[in-house]
């Protein structure tokens, strides 16, 4: 590990990161809706969901192509189809009134924190991300414990970024905005996801991997 690599490696992470996308969507929208609590949970479970992709970046790019060579093509049309899954369920939610400044409805950060795991985990934009710095910039020759730390920052980067997402979308001003228009915003956020599956279902037939 040197300084230059340290370098190009952090600002990979952080472009990647800050680029909005599906975990972007989807920690917006269980913050500003469910709360802070909510959508801290969300944000752990994308952070956690970069260890499926660091998992097989360093140890199974090449058994996991040897023995399903469209491995990557089929995680991405799982992928795609869960996001136009989730955008199309946040289309056509029902409005939730706020009820206090925490929690607008009795849904358990358990499963906010499985919306996040299965979003990031299936979300082929990180998984081209940390497949691409892994054997690009990171490489065999680097020892198994410094790509183990390279994942610990790109982990802690998902986290520290969704979670300052969580604080500001669950402010009060924010909350109240977004519950006066909240069906605006469900299908703002439900169409882009939409669209961002249908993009990946495109994506996965004219260039699959």
């Amino acid at each position: 590990m040197n300084l230059e690599q340290i370098f190009i490696v952090a600002g990979i992470t952080w472009l990647a990161v800050i680029s909005p996308g599906a975990d972007f969507a989807v920690v917006s929208r269980n913050s500003s809706v469910y709360g802070r609590a909510a959508g801290v949970a969300s944000s752990v479970g994308i952070a956690s969901g970069c260890w499926v992709h660091i998992g097989y970046a360093i140890f199974g790019i090449g058994l996991i192509l040897h023995y399903v060579p469209n491995a990557f093509t089929i995680i991405q049309l799982c992928g795609a189809s869960y996001l136009v899954y989730i955008g199309i369920s946040t289309f056509f939610s029902k409005s939730i009134k706020e009820q206090n400044s925490e929690t607008s409805i009795r849904i358990s950060n358990w499963q906010h924190f499985a919306a996040g795991l299965l979003t990031n985990s299936l979300n082929p934009k990180t998984s081209i991300f940390i497949i691409s710095m892994y054997t690009q910039v990171i490489g065999t020759q680097t020892s198994l414990i410094e790509q183990f730390l390279f994942g610990l920052f790109v982990c802690f980067s998902h986290l520290l970024w969704f979670v300052l997402i969580a604080i500001f979308m669950s402010t009060q001003k924010i909350r109240r905005w977004v519950m006066q228009y909240q069906k605006v915003f469900n299908g703002l956020i439900g169409g882009m996801l939409v669209a961002l599956g249908i993009a990946l279902f495109m994506t996965s037939h004219l260039q699959p991997y």
